[in-house]
C-alpha cells in the first residue's frame, strides 16, 4: 500500500523512505511517531491526512497543535504538500468567538487546523467529532493529566465509529510512567520511533555541535548565595525536626518539599480541630517559604541579580505569611539594599552570551540566533543588553500577562517569527514558547542561557538548529550550582528516553472501536483537477495561506452578517410573543425551518442580550419591556402616525398624540413605521406645551 495518492503534490514532496514507511503504518491504527526534530514529522502527518482525505471524501480530518503560530505553520505546510481548495481548509483558534467556530465545524471544510483548547471547548458546547476519520495531535507529549488533548482523544474515541489517531513528538519524556500515560491518553496501538543512530534517517540529519560554557560566580554573588542558603537551611532543619521531611536537612531538595506540601494539604483535609490544624498550617508556611528560598537561590545562580531582584520585589509585595518573615530577614541581612543599589556585577553568563552572539554575526552576518531562557524577566534584560550592541533583537514570549508584562498576542508572535525568518530580526530571545515545533530553517546558533532539567525541553531547544545545515548549540552553566546538575540530568534522560521508546510496541494492544472501517469513497478526478490549479493562482498551482486567510475573513464577515439578520428576526418574534415570552425550543424550531443554523441563532441571542434588548428567564426569552415587572411601571400602547426627520408622531393609548424624539428611543427601528403598533415601558412628559413620549423598553409588537 502506498500513501502517495493523487491528492499529494509530487513536485513538492521529497520522498524519504522512512517517512513513507511510517505513514503507511500510521494509516492502519493509532500511532505515536517519535522522530528527531527537523526530520519531517509534519510531512508524515500530511501524507497520512492525504490518505484519509482522498479515500474517504465524506469524512474530515483535524490537525491540532498547542499554539496558534504552530497551527498556522501546519496549515501552510499542508497547503504546500496537498492539493487543497481554499474551501477545504478551516483554521480555528481562540482568535474566533465560539459561536462562529460552532458554525464552522458544521461547514463544508474537510481539513481543520485548531488548538486543542478550542476543540475541547467547542466539544463541550456541542461540536461532534463523529465525522472525522483522523485526528492528528502534534507535540503530543502534552497529552497528560488534565491537558485538553486527553479530553479530545477520549471524546473522539467515544463518538467516531472508526477513530484513527496520529500523535507526533520529538520527545515523549524519559519517565516510563509518563510515556505510558501518553499512550493511554491517545489510545496508542503502535509506535514508530527513530533516533539519530537509525540508518534510514542518518542521511537526512545535519550535525549539531553541542558545547558547554562554564562560568564562575563572582564573590559578591557567592556572599548573597551564602546568606539565602543560611535562611533556607534554618527552615529545612525545622521541617526535618518536625518530621515533615524525614531526611537529613543537607539532602532535602525541592522535590522533597513538593511532596511534603502535598502530604500536608492532604492531612489538612482530614482533620478539623484547631489543635490539629495549627501545627499543620505552621508546617505549610515553612514548606512554602523554603520553596521560595530554593527558587531565589536558583535565580541568583542561573539567571543573575536583575531577575532575583524582580522576584524578591514580588515577594515583598505579596503579603503572604511566609513571605513576611523572608522579607524581614532579607532586609536585616542587607540583601534587598545590595540588589537595589545596582552596583552588583552582572551574571558572568551575560558577557559570554554577548561575545558568542557578536562572534557568530561577525563570522556570518546573515546568521539567525535564538537565545533560550526560562524566565520572562531574564528575557527582557537579555534583549535589552543585546540591543545595546546595535543588534536587531526581540523577545518572544507567550500570550499570558505576567504582572505588568502583557505578553504577545498570537498575531504579534506570528509577525515576529516572519521577521526572524526573513532576517529582519537577527536575534530572538525566547522563553519556552519558542521551544516547540516552530519551523525556522536557518537558525545557525542556539544558546541555552541555562540548562533545563527536562529531556523534552533539552531536545526541543536543541532541535531549533541544524534543520537545513550544520547547527551549533551552546549551553551556559554556572559551576558549583544546580545548572551543572540540570545539564547532566537532561542529557542522561534524553538517552534513557530513546531506549524506553524502542521497547514500547510489545506492551501496546489494539483498541475496541464502535464500528467497522468506513467504506472507501475516493475523490473524483474532477475534484483533483480543480484543486490542482486554483483559478486565482493558476501560475503557482498552489493555494496560498493568504488566500485561505482572505476566505476565513470572508467567512467571518458572512457569519457576522447572518447574526445581525437573525438578531432582527429573533427580536421580531420575541416582540410578537410579548408577555408570554418565547422558549428556546420554539425559537430554534421556527428559525431552523428557515435554514438558519444553531450556532448563528445562539450568537444572535447572545448579541441581543449583550445589547440589552432581550432577557432570559426560566428558559424563555422576553423583550426587556415584557421582563420589566416592577410595581408602578408605566406602560402605554403606541401607534405610529407619522415619521419625520429626527422624530415620530405617535398616538398614545388610542387617545392623544405625542412626539417621540430619537434621543428618547433606542428600540428596533423597524417598529417606527407608519401604522405599526406596540406596547412599551414608557413615560409621558410635557415640554413647552407639547406632549412627549420617552420609551424605555419595548414590551410587545401588536397586530
Amino acid at each position: 500500500m502506498s500513501v502517495v495518492n493523487p491528492l499529494v503534490r509530487a513536485e513538492a514532496l521529497e520522498e524519504r523512505a522512512y517517512q513513507l514507511k511510517i505513514a503507511e503504518e500510521a494509516v492502519k491504527r493509532n500511532t505515536l511517531v517519535v522522530l528527531p526534530t527537523a526530520l519531517g514529522k509534519t510531512v508524515i502527518a500530511a501524507l497520512v491526512a492525504s490518505h484519509f482525505l482522498y479515500n474517504y471524501s465524506q469524512l474530515k480530518v483535524l490537525v491540532m497543535a498547542p499554539t496558534r503560530p504552530l497551527v498556522l505553520q501546519h496549515r501552510d505546510t499542508f497547503l504546500r504538500l496537498l492539493k487543497l481548495r481554499p474551501d477545504d481548509v478551516q483554521v480555528l483558534t481562540g482568535k474566533y468567538k465560539p459561536n462562529f467556530r460552532l458554525q464552522a465545524w458544521q461547514g463544508k471544510s474537510r481539513i481543520y487546523f485548531a488548538t486543542p483548547q478550542v476543540v475541547d471547548n467547542d466539544h463541550s458546547l456541542g461540536m461532534s467529532l463523529k465525522d472525522f476519520s483522523l485526528l492528528i495531535f502534534d507535540e503530543c507529549h502534552r497529552a497528560r493529566k488534565n491537558y485538553a488533548y486527553t479530553r479530545v482523544a477520549q471524546a473522539y474515541v467515544g463518538e467516531a465509529p472508526y477513530p484513527i489517531i496520529l500523535g507526533l513528538t520529538a520527545s515523549p519524556g524519559a519517565d516510563r510512567e509518563k510515556i505510558e500515560e501518553i499512550c493511554r491518553a491517545l489510545y496508542i496501538e503502535h509506535v514508530e520511533a527513530r533516533t539519530e543512530e537509525d540508518e534510514d534517517v542518518k542521511p537526512y540529519l545535519n550535525p549539531v555541535a553541542v558545547e558547554w560554557k562554564l562560568v564562575h560566580l563572582p564573590e559578591s554573588h557567592r556572599a548573597i548565595e551564602r546568606s539565602i542558603r543560611h535562611m533556607l537551611d534554618d527552615r529545612l532543619q525545622r521541617l526535618s525536626a518536625m518530621g515533615v521531611v524525614r531526611k537529613n536537612p543537607r539532602y532535602i531538595f525541592r522535590s522533597d518539599l513538593l511532596k511534603a506540601g502535598e502530604a500536608i494539604r492532604s492531612r489538612l483535609e482530614q482533620v478539623s480541630t484547631p489543635e490539629e490544624r495549627g501545627p499543620l498550617f505552621s508546617a505549610l508556611v515553612l514548606q512554602s517559604s523554603a520553596l521560595t528560598l530554593f527558587h531565589a537561590l536558583e535565580l541568583l545562580d542561573s539567571q543573575g541579580p536583575q531577575t532575583l531582584r524582580l522576584f524578591l520585589n514580588r515577594v515583598k509585595n505579596s503579603g503572604k505569611t511566609g513571605h513576611k518573615t523572608i522579607v524581614s530577614e532579607l532586609v536585616s541581612n542587607g540583601i534587598y539594599q545590595v540588589l537595589e543599589s545596582g552596583n552588583l556585577e552582572d551574571h558572568p553568563k551575560v558577557e559570554v552570551l554577548e561575545k558568542l552572539v557578536l562572534e557568530q554575526l561577525s563570522s556570518n552576518p546573515s546568521s539567525r540566533i535564538i537565545v533560550f531562557t526560562q524566565y520572562r524577566d531574564t528575557s527582557t534584560y537579555l534583549a535589552a543588553r543585546l540591543s545595546k550592541l546595535g543588534l536587531t533583537v526581540v523577545r518572544f514570549v507567550g500570550q499570558a500577562a505576567r504582572g505588568q508584562d502583557q505578553g504577545l498576542t498570537q498575531d504579534q508572535q506570528s509577525l515576529l517569527l516572519e521577521r526572524f525568518r526573513s532576517g529582519d530580526i537577527k536575534v530572538l530571545v525566547a522563553t519556552s514558547i519558542g521551544e516547540e515545533g516552530l519551523d525556522i530553517p536557518s537558525v545557525d546558533l542556539v544558546i541555552f542561557y541555562e540548562p533545563v532539567p527536562s529531556e523534552i525541553r533539552y531536545i526541543q531547544r536543541k532541535g531549533r538548529t541544524g534543520r537545513r545545515s550544520f547547527g551549533r548549540v551552546v549551553i551556559l552553566a554556572a559551576e558549583g550550582t544546580l545548572d551543572v546538575n540540570y545539564l547532566r540530568a537532561s542529557r542522561k534522560m534524553a538517552e534513557r528516553m530513546k531506549q524506553m521508546v524502542k521497547g514500547l510496541n510489545s506492551e501496546l494492544h489494539p483498541i475496541i472501536r464502535l464500528g467497522t472501517p468506513p467504506e472507501r469513497n475516493p475523490l473524483s478526478p474532477e475534484f483533483i483537477s480543480e484543486a490542482e490549479v486554483p483559478q486565482p493562482l493558476a501560475e503557482t498551482a498552489v493555494v496560498s495561506s493568504s488566500e485561505v486567510e482572505l476566505l476565513e475573513k470572508e467567512r467571518l464577515s458572512r457569519f457576522n452578517r447572518e447574526v445581525r439578520e437573525t438578531a432582527k428576526r429573533i427580536l421580531g418574534s420575541v416582540l410578537i410573543a410579548g408577555k408570554r415570552g418565547l422558549s428556546f425550543e420554539e425559537l430554534y424550531t421556527e428559525l431552523e425551518e428557515e435554514g438558519r443554523n444553531h450556532a448563528t441563532i445562539r450568537a444572535a441571542v447572545d448579541k441581543l442580550q449583550a445589547e440589552g434588548q432581550l432577557r432570559e428567564r426560566e428558559g424563555r426569552l422576553y423583550s426587556i419591556g415584557a421582563a420589566a415587572v416592577s410595581p408602578g411601571t408605566e406602560r402605554h400602547v403606541f401607534e405610529v402616525l407619522k415619521v419625520q426627520l429626527g422624530e415620530a408622531i405617535l398616538i398614545v393609548d388610542d387617545r392623544f398624540r405625542a412626539v417621540l424624539t430619537s434621543a428618547d428611543y433606542n428600540g428596533p427601528r423597524e417598529l417606527l413605521r407608519k401604522g405599526k403598533r406596540f406596547s412599551a415601558v414608557s413615560e409621558l412628559y410635557e415640554h413647552d406645551g407639547v406632549l412627549y413620549a420617552r420609551i424605555y423598553a419595548i414590551e410587545e409588537a401588536l397586530a
